[in-house]
């Protein structure tokens, strides 16, 4: 195997699939990256056993081969080569051997052979989606998937079809503190998809594979696994196995107390007073009476701290608290110039939307404060 490849070819999909590969592995093969120089392309793979990713890119190709070698290791050497380089790669007494400029590095690999290979999808659901429309999907739910690894069946997002007349594919993730929901319309031929649950870890790793990525993608679904096709790139993992619960009896139905204010003077406002508040819970009080909103942390080790806002408000005075963390996650996601909160009481869950658009809410657990 040999073939030469400049640096900046060659460094976008290493940090695609160096990510995928854990740095501690009792497998010694999983910690290394598949390299095969076929005709004028080179493709690499890598796996953790939970998500497979294959790449292709353009390259000078000499001579046929594959081998693997250490993920992290190569991705580091790379990374620090001059910039607009040429890279040469070759397979010398069975070590790699790394050429750029005056500088090489020879690296120990293990035979192709050994490397382990996901099973394919079968009978899957396969259909297309824009870009764009899975990037809304990812960014306006991934922030609430919950990190508590004994609830696992919410370590991921949850992605189904409606039962609404009217058909959307839906994203939904929650940790029991605050829901994210978002949707798009149902795209031709998901039609009778499964209901899945996308590990936290394969939602980021496709984020990143949609950074500049325009137009179509293609998504096969199973009831246990999901693969992506994006550009030059097949990613494909297991599903989480578990059964998510009934998130709309959470989702309030009858919250008339609404409020609507700034996008930007909301989240000024919350990120300052919450300066004061050095606990976990990071509590910050709502005050809302007619056309004013007062935002309160109290701290008895660090002192206090409150502002004013004008908001549209002109139901019965109400006073609630949040996590000022989440409430700084939620005002993040809010595209729009306004955010609009649905109240009911002070120890009822919030409802949260942005006007201008569809589709998109949030809900929050209020605290004690």
């Amino acid at each position: 195997m040999k073939f030469s490849i400049v640096k900046s070819e060659f460094l976008k999909p290493l940090s695609h699939i160096y990510s995928v590969v854990e740095k501690r592995n009792t497998i010694p093969i999983l910690s290394n990256v598949v390299i095969e120089s076929l005709e004028n392309k080179i493709a690499f793979t890598a796996t953790d056993m939970e998500i497979d990713i294959v790449e292709k890119i353009n390259a000078n190709v000499i001579n046929l081969g594959k081998i693997t070698v250490p993920a992290h290791t190569l991705y580091d050497i790379v990374r620090k080569l001059p910039e607009n380089s040429e890279i040469i790669m070759e397979l010398d007494q069975g070590n790699l051997i790394l050429s750029c400029d005056k500088s090489q590095f020879s690296l120990p690999t293990l035979p192709f052979d050994d490397y382990p290979v996901m099973t394919n999808i079968t009978q899957g659901k396969s259909f297309s989606i824009s870009s764009a429309d899975l990037q809304s999907l990812i960014d306006n739910t991934k922030f609430a998937i919950s990190l508590e690894e004994t609830r696992y069946y919410l370590n991921g997002i949850y992605l189904h079809e409606s039962n609404d007349d009217n058909k959307v594919l839906r994203a939904v993730a929650t940790d029991g503190h605050r829901l994210a929901q978002a949707e798009i319309n149902l795209p031709s031929g998901a039609e009778g998809m499964p209901s899945i649950i996308i590990p936290r870890k394969t939602v980021g790793e496709v984020r990143k594979l949609l950074e500049d990525t325009e137009g179509d993608i293609n998504m096969t679904v199973s009831s246990n696994k999901i693969k992506f096709i994006i550009n030059d790139c097949s990613l494909t993992s297991k599903l989480i196995d578990g059964s998510f619960p009934d998130y709309q009896r959470v989702i309030p139905k009858e919250n008339n107390n609404n409020l609507i204010v700034s996008t930007r003077e909301f989240k000024d406002a919350v990120d300052r007073v919450s300066t004061i508040s050095v606990e976990k819970s990071r509590a910050v009080k709502l005050s809302l009476n007619k056309n004013n909103l007062m935002l309160k942390v109290n701290s008895h080790d660090t002192g206090n701290a409150s502002e004013e806002i004008e908001v549209v408000y002109d139901k019965t005075p109400l006073e609630i608290g949040f996590n000022s963390k989440y409430l700084l996650d939620v005002a993040s996601q809010i595209k729009g110039k306004e955010i609009q909160f649905s109240f009911s009481d002070p120890s009822s869950p919030a409802l949260i939307t942005d006007p201008e658009q569809e589709g998109i809410i949030f809900v929050l657990m209020p605290m004690r404060v």
